[in-house]
């Protein structure tokens, strides 16, 4: 009797399409789920068989289930910026609660779920956060850590089919073709010197990242939840490097705390 398949959903996505190929060198075919109007020029190459699985359809996603034990949620928003935060937990949440309803009705076994270090609260002792570590309530640091807390907490709440929270550090590598995580790298790279805050990132390889899913998928007894990162940088120190490697002007000084959240809060009024 074949193994149950597996089922990624945001297979078009950044993390997505690494994952579909991480799989595939595991000797593993997953089913690549993506959107109706994705790109899928690099999901195509992977050579994956794909199908329709958009999560504000959840009709398609019960359609891809059947045969499928395992389900790869690479498919939570992003919020970059918003002029309303409680408006993207609520209808995040309200996405969520269709998306794991339809996994529950389509036989899912196990659902590895795609989260952020923002999840992560620092320790009171100052010692280095762990899975342990994590945030009583939402974090109010903005939209994007208020969401991804708020999602994760529903997710690990979930009791009708087994589930892993994998908390993923900033991505870099192949693939990040709508420059997310990266830009401020790109930027920097053509001596754009683009405004930056006072503090530490950590960033990993996409590739390690992906691994990491595939691996927690394949796992007898997976943990509820794990850590995927590098290790902290200097986020100025690093620009600096970067700006010597690739020959370019020095970024200016960072920005202090007061001067970020000024910049952020003009910004997020000039997209209303």
């Amino acid at each position: 009797m074949s193994a149950p398949r597996e089922l990624v959903i945001g297979a078009n996505g950044y993390i997505g399409v690494n994952l579909v190929a991480a799989l595939l060198a595991e000797g593993r075919t997953p089913l690549a789920g993506r959107r109706k109007r994705a790109n899928t020029l690099v999901l195509r190459r992977t050579g994956a068989p794909m199908a329709v699985v958009d999560l504000d359809e959840t009709d398609t996603l019960v359609a891809a289930l059947p045969g499928v034990g395992t389900v790869y949620h690479c498919a939570a928003p992003y919020p970059r910026t918003s002029l309303d935060p409680e408006g993207e937990v609520r209808r995040g949440l309200a996405r969520l609660e269709r998306t794991l309803d339809a996994l529950a009705r389509g036989g899912a076994r196990r659902l590895v779920y795609l989260s952020s270090t923002a999840t992560v609260a620092p320790r009171p002792d100052g010692a280095p956060a762990d899975e342990g570590s994590t945030w009583p309530e939402a974090p109010g640091l903005g939209a994007y850590h208020d969401l991804k807390w708020a999602l994760e907490r529903r997710v690990l709440a979930e009791d009708r089919f087994e589930v892993t929270v994998a908390k993923a550090g900033g991505c870099i590598g192949p693939h990040d073709l709508r420059v997310g995580t990266t830009a401020i790298l790109v930027a920097t790279g053509r001596g754009l010197d683009p405004p930056h805050p006072d503090g530490t990132v950590n960033l990993v390889d996409v590739r390690d990242v992906a691994l990491g899913l595939a691996r927690l998928g394949a796992h007898p007894a997976p943990p509820r939840a794990v850590i995927l990162n590098a290790w902290n940088l200097d986020l100025h120190a690093f620009l600096e490097a970067l700006a010597e490697r690739y020959g370019v002007a020095r970024p200016s000084p960072p920005l202090s705390a007061e001067a970020a959240r000024s910049l952020g809060g003009q910004r997020r009024g000039g997209a209303g």
